[in-house]
């Protein structure tokens, strides 16, 4: 395999699926696109909303540990692309 998704949601489940798609990805030369799905509710995803802090805290709490998850050392010489998306539920 030359490309593999994985999802997270930061869980622990979620960090051993990203573990074994490393192996396999440094095992292949592959490389890995590391996505987190940040669903907001409609009422902090609309910017009109006094609730916009809000919806900025959960940004930047999923952003940091997305990139603290980044710098695990079971990722050390694996190429991985990614990024926290957001979306309104």
């Amino acid at each position: 395999m030359k490309k593999i998704i994985v999802p997270t949601d930061f869980s622990i489940q979620a960090e051993n699926a990203l573990r074994v798609a490393a192996d396999i990805a440094r095992e292949n030369n592959g490389e890995l696109f590391l996505l987190h799905q940040l669903d907001l509710p409609l009422h902090l995803a609309n910017t009109a909303s006094s609730n916009l802090p809000e919806a900025l805290f959960f940004m930047k709490l999923a952003k940091k540990k997305f990139d603290d998850l980044l710098k695990a050392d079971f990722l050390h010489d694996v190429i991985i692309h990614g990024d926290v998306e957001t979306g309104a539920a």
